[in-house]
């Protein structure tokens, strides 16, 4: 472990300060990570426009972007901004740029760690609360314009919002302010992390603004599903058997109008594959409604339910069930002969497939899982998990390798990810070499699993 971590760090200085050697610095236990967005002009105008609150991390990646950050004095504000400010006047900067700072949480001290150069990815949130488009002053500096403002004039943020910029394994941006989150536009056939990110907020910890950058290792009880909990997945589970009988009540309303007319009271069955498999059983009856039968394999009971629906047109509907009445809108699309069908309900999200029409799976989440091994090779294949570049391979074609055993290192959005050896046998079929480029999905390896 030792000599991967110093391989990784290695490698990292030598592709960003094309030499070799480091240096050890003071280590942070409770840290927080805040940066200032500043920006400079080519008359010497350097102002910054509040921070961002980026401690919200996993795997090192930011996945939430807050501002202005929660639970500091204005005092602190000012000197770090005044530190942005300085850092930028030093070099003789001009144009977008971020200073980011590591904050002690124990001490309330800060120490500059970096500045990157550009427009972040996560600006617009910044933008939302000072009232400015970034983007234009760039082309006003870029023309040899002053800034249109200065430090005085800027709006002084009164609202917290937050925004969700990226998901980890896709590299796509997904800007999401929380305190609009119920009203977002559905994103259907692009895996997210929305759930997760919406647990986070939701935490009270959160709320309260008690954040370091290892608040998802502390909270992780909270924060992720035990598989284990039978009470949780037995919810989970109900939760998705609701969600069935709502798309299939839809999707018959929308779809089968000669039905209506000219079959009432007769039944069609439609297996569907949960974490557990159920028939559907669907009659539609003369008053409009649908009775919608679940037969569970390996029980002798059947859960009934009657749910009307109403095709309020594209795909939205209006759906009664159990007394209740709810809003559901659709998305359906085909990829690789797969019928994809996502449901959205207050704030609940499945995703259902269907394959040859006959059979429909559930996700339990909509947030991105990578599949190391795949049905469409052989047994022990290895697949990458995202497109990346081989920086380093461990092991020799032909070696025998035990379970776990890691195999080679890919470089993907500034990280290392360690494949490993998903069983113990012989490595066959190593198709890669170190600094060679490799696509999401693509084979890297295969184990063969020795008998002897």
């Amino acid at each position: 472990m030792i000599s991967l971590t110093h391989f990784g760090s290695t490698t990292r200085s030598c592709c960003i300060f094309w030499h070799k050697h480091k240096f050890a610095g003071k280590y942070i236990t409770q840290p927080r990570h805040i940066e200032v967005q500043i920006f400079g002009d080519k008359f010497g105008n350097v102002l910054h426009l509040y921070k961002r609150e980026c401690s919200m991390q996993r795997r090192q990646q930011k996945i939430i972007e807050e501002t202005p950050a929660p639970c500091v004095t204005d005092e602190f504000h000012s000197h770090l901004g005044q530190a942005a400010v300085s850092a930028a006047k030093a070099v003789g900067y001009h144009n977008a740029g971020t200073v980011e700072f590591i904050v002690d949480t124990t001490t309330g001290q800060f120490y500059f760690m970096e500045m990157n150069t550009r427009l972040q990815v996560e600006h617009p949130v910044t933008e939302m609360i000072v009232g400015q488009d970034l983007v234009e002053w760039q082309i006003l500096v870029a023309n040899g314009e002053p800034l249109p403002i200065s430090q005085v004039m800027l709006l002084k943020p009164e609202s917290m919002l937050k925004m969700f910029p990226k998901d980890f394994f896709l590299q796509l941006e997904f800007f999401i302010i929380i305190i609009l989150y119920q009203f977002y536009q559905q994103v259907a056939g692009v895996p997210t992390n929305i759930k997760f990110l919406q647990r986070l907020a939701n935490h009270r910890a959160f709320e309260g603004g008690n954040v370091e950058t290892h608040f998802i290792e502390h909270h992780k009880d909270d924060l992720f599903v035990d598989p284990n909990n039978k009470v949780i997945s037995e919810d989970a589970y109900d939760a998705a058997r609701l969600s069935a009988n709502l798309v299939v009540a839809s999707l018959c309303e929308k779809e089968s109008s000669a039905l209506k007319e000219n079959h009432s009271g007769d039944r069609s069955v439609l297996p569907i594959c949960s974490s557990k498999r159920l028939i559907l059983s669907i009659t539609y009856r003369p008053d409009g409604n649908y009775l919608i039968q679940h037969l569970q394999i390996g029980e002798n009971s059947a859960h009934i339910l009657e749910v009307k629906a109403s095709h309020l047109g594209n795909d939205s509907f209006r759906v009664e069930a159990d007394g209740v009445t709810m809003h559901v809108s659709l998305a359906v699309y085909t990829k690789d002969q797969i019928k994809h069908i996502h449901i959205w309900h207050g704030p609940h999200h499945h995703h259902f497939r269907q394959k040859l029409a006959l059979e429909l799976s559930s996700e339990d989440e909509t947030q991105h899982r990578t599949s190391f091994e795949t049905t469409s090779y052989p047994p022990g294949t290895v697949v990458a998990p995202m497109a990346g570049l081989v920086v380093k391979v461990l092991v020799e074609d032909g070696a025998k390798v035990e379970e776990g055993q890691s195999v080679l290192v890919l470089e993907a959005m500034k990280m290392e990810h360690v494949v490993k050896a998903t069983s113990g046998g012989f490595l066959q079929g190593l198709k890669v070499s170190a600094g060679q480029q490799v696509s999401d999905g693509s084979v890297l390896f295969r184990v063969k699993v020795s008998h002897f």
